[in-house]
């Protein structure tokens, strides 16, 4: 079965699937589209790629079947700086009791 799907794929007849990329080329790519912007500062665009990478922790975090609370929290103050009473801290917080 495998052989057919080979012969096919030779013949141009299926598309093969690019490799997804690995977060260090993600990153690279929004580093260079923000360094892209000649010269205009795009803030609005930097808190956006901050809050993804936030999300993007939090969420690894959240499916760890491994991490509990008390990791979360630590992981969340250092990584992320939030003192322990700030509205996202708290958020973060909510997200947690709601997944677990």
């Amino acid at each position: 079965m495998a052989d057919i799907g080979l012969a096919l794929a030779l013949k141009g007849q299926i598309r093969m699937r690019k490799p997804t990329p690995v977060k260090r080329d993600m990153d690279l790519r929004q580093v260079m589209a923000e360094e892209g912007s000649r010269g205009k500062p795009r803030p609005v665009y930097v808190v956006n790629l901050d809050y993804r990478r936030r999300m993007r922790v939090a969420a690894e975090l959240l499916a760890d079947p491994n991490c509990d609370r008390e990791h979360y929290v630590e992981a969340i103050r250092d990584h992320f700086g939030l003192p322990d009473g700030s509205p996202e801290f708290l958020l973060f917080l909510k997200a947690w009791d709601e997944c677990h």
